[in-house]
């Protein structure tokens, strides 16, 4: 008997000893890739610590804004509101047709829809800042490159979370309909339609909010918005107006965010209630009348919002053909720049999803109400969360380039504090949601809430923060390739340039190359994302 004891003792400390080795490591591991990664955007604690009193000195006139400039900027702030929504609302409508033609369930041509949601795929990989400079080389600077910019985004992300919705019907409802002898067009009116229109709605705002984050920023082609007022600041060292534009971006933002919280909350909660059946009929009698003039006001608001004449919109078609026309022909000689641009850009996301993933882990203790040391500091860590995510990297960027310069550490280091914020808030609130007990059944042993997290909630938590890092990856190496429009290191130097001085058979093999990263990224995304979970 005590042989048999003695040796589950000895079983029990060997495993005990084998999952330390293996706990220290995967830490190991981490850390030597991270030295590694470190070495290939150019890490230094010496260069930072140099750059320091920069940073400092412009975080210092940053944090002293100047009030008196607030007419100014709420001027540009509505002109960028009002793009972001007129954008918003052409990618919803436009989305609509082409979600029902290409939903894998629902397609009349199977073929033609695969060829589609290739293109689409495609045209997704490449961010809303080149297609802005793009659009600025075509229809020249202001509004309008910036309104067709955002709208193409919201197209693209609109279509994907339609067509991923309307694929998620299930076949035997699309069946039932179809039993009784119905058509195409009457599955699509009584089993699709009503679905997708009650999730226009949500589709909207979650497009809206991306689009004002999106529009702070598209200024810096010259695409309008406040962007265009804040990169004019910027290169006259205004510091204290540049203070004042994010001051006000910020609670715009926050403002924005809390509308849409509460009008989609509203929304799933709020039922048409009819007290017979003609009552019902007369509602589906109005819609059938008023959805139509609703979309063609929509239209007109659109078209009317745009701000440009006949004859510029048909010269820039013109000029967007030709250089359509020159970006197909490749220019091959530029392939070994193409990927040394790729290289850095890689580097740069992986490191900062890391890196970012790392201080989230740390930070989300501190944030989540549930496993944070007090209330006080809960609140304190939420707030400053939403700081750091509610500005676009590329702002984040512009101080670290100012005390490290030139290079991928500006971009890495910015891209880093930006997945940190988002990371901290996602995961966060996936804590808060864990189950009560999964908690108090260690807390009641005697351990701490830091003992709790780190020993319950985070191995019970740990495939969702997996999925969640995956998901940042694929975002940040989008990111990281708009950061070399201020020279922040990646291959959005070499695509800004290019643009720049109108290489167009460059520009098309670095959008090909981008595209083709993204796309084997996205894949290796979703490949991981079914191993861990």
């Amino acid at each position: 008997m005590e042989k048999q004891v003695s040796s589950k003792m000895n079983s029990l400390k060997k495993y005990m000893n084998n999952k330390r080795i293996y706990r220290y490591s995967y830490l190991l591991g981490i850390f030597i890739i991270l030295i590694y990664l470190g070495y290939k955007v150019d890490f230094s604690f010496i260069r930072l610590y140099k750059g320091l009193p920069s940073m400092m000195d412009l975080i210092e006139r940053v944090l002293k804004p100047n009030l008196l400039y607030s007419k100014e900027v709420i001027e540009k702030l509505i002109e960028t509101i009002q793009m972001a929504i007129i954008a918003s609302l052409m990618g919803l409508v436009l989305s609509l047709p082409f979600s029902l033609f290409t939903a894998n369930n629902i397609t009349p041509n199977k073929l033609l829809g695969s060829i589609l949601n290739g293109l689409f795929s495609f045209l997704r990989t490449i961010p809303s800042l080149i297609w802005a400079a793009l659009l600025v080389s075509i229809f020249s600077i202001g509004k309008f490159s910036g309104i067709i910019a955002l709208g193409i985004i919201g197209f693209l992300m609109s279509l994907k979370l339609f067509r991923e919705y309307i694929e998620s019907i299930k076949e035997n409802q699309l069946n039932s309909i179809r039993a009784i002898g119905a058509s195409s067009i009457q599955v699509l009116r009584y089993c699709v339609l009503p679905y997708v229109f009650e999730l226009s709605v949500s589709v909207f705002f979650i497009v809206l909010e991306t689009n004002i984050r999106a529009a702070a920023i598209l200024g810096l082609v010259g695409a309008g918005g406040i962007g265009q007022i804040m990169w004019k600041d910027l290169n006259h060292l205004r510091y204290d107006n540049v203070a004042t534009i994010i001051l006000i971006l910020f609670l715009t933002i926050l403002a924005i965010d809390l509308l849409s919280l509460f009008i989609r909350k509203h929304l799933n909660k709020k039922n048409i209630k009819f007290t017979d059946i003609k009552e019902h009929k007369r509602f589906q009698i109005c819609k059938i009348i008023y959805m139509p003039m609703i979309f063609v006001v929509l239209l007109y608001i659109i078209f009317k919002s745009l701000d440009i004449d006949y004859t510029r919109l048909v010269l820039g078609i013109g000029q967007g053909m030709d250089i359509i026309r020159r970006m197909v022909k490749v220019d091959i000689s530029y392939f070994p720049k193409m990927i040394e641009g790729i290289r850095e850009s890689f580097f740069i996301a992986i490191f900062a999803t890391i890196v970012g993933g790392a201080f989230s882990l740390i930070f989300s203790y501190l944030t989540a109400y549930n496993t944070s040391p007090k209330r006080t500091i809960s609140l304190i860590f939420k707030g400053y969360i939403n700081i750091l995510r509610t500005f676009p990297p590329l702002i984040t960027a512009i101080i670290f380039f100012r005390g490290v310069g030139p290079g991928p550490l500006a971009g890495a280091i910015a891209l880093s504090i930006y997945t940190t914020g988002v990371l901290t808030k996602m995961y966060s609130e996936v804590l808060e949601n864990t189950q009560r007990n999964i908690q108090d059944s260690i807390i009641v042993t005697g351990a701490t809430r830091f003992q709790s997290y780190i020993h319950g909630l985070l191995p019970h938590t740990f495939p969702s923060f997996i999925g969640l890092l995956l998901y940042r990856l694929e975002s940040n190496i989008r990111n990281s390739t708009i950061l070399g429009v201020i020279g922040a290191g990646g291959v959005g130097t070499a695509l800004t340039i290019n643009i720049t001085w109108r290489n167009w058979e460059k520009v098309g093999l670095l959008l090909i190359g981008v595209s083709i990263m993204i796309i084997i990224i996205d894949k290796l995304s979703q490949y991981l994302r079914k191993v861990f979970l």
